[in-house]
């Protein structure tokens, strides 16, 4: 199980910057995560949800300069739409446009390309991983940190604890589902 919440901000990513560092938030990484979206070809998607449609897609992970993955994201939603679990399956890769190749060859295309910049800050307590994705703002909370591991309201109460400015509605935006509303 690999719980965490995610929200938007309401400021800048400058302002988020310089509150996290007032609240004694450190930066201890920073690296870009490139996204393609893959679908199989054969799926008729003409009845199928946004969500649908992201659920049975493969990605194509670059972190960089870390790692590539192909990636299979599986999550469990509530009535409300809140994701109430969630795990990813890795399986490394050598070569991000070998890999898109090889899915190509086994008949799934491109669906969408996702670039999320990531600054990653932390304290003693929790740590943050604010996202840049196109012109949004959002602060990811992963359940595992240190030897803890946060239950989503626990997650929920010490991200409300420090009194940033996001957007208190939705604990669980999710990021490609906003992408593909916009293609």
């Amino acid at each position: 199980m690999d719980n965490e919440i995610t929200v938007e901000v309401n400021i800048s990513y400058e302002e988020l910057d310089k509150l996290l560092k007032e609240k004694g938030f450190k930066i201890v990484d920073e690296y870009t995560v490139n996204d393609t979206y893959m679908l199989d070809n054969r799926i008729d998607t003409s009845n199928l949800s946004n969500r649908e449609i992201i659920a049975k897609c493969i990605l194509v992970r670059d972190i960089s300069p870390y790692h590539k993955y192909l990636t299979y994201k599986y999550k469990e939603y509530n009535q409300n739409g809140d994701i109430v679990n969630q795990m990813k399956i890795n399986c490394e890769v050598n070569d991000i446009n070998k890999a898109i190749e090889f899915m190509e060859a086994i008949n799934y295309k491109k669906l969408f390309n996702l670039k999320d910049d990531l600054v990653i800050y932390s304290n003693d307590l929790i740590e943050l991983a604010v996202q840049l994705v196109d012109n949004h703002v959002y602060i990811e909370v992963e359940a595992k940190y240190k030897d803890k591991v946060y239950t989503i309201d626990e997650m929920k109460n010490i991200l409300d604890s420090y009194n940033l400015p996001y957007d208190k509605s939705n604990y669980f935006v999710k990021k490609a589902e906003i992408k593909m509303e916009e293609i």
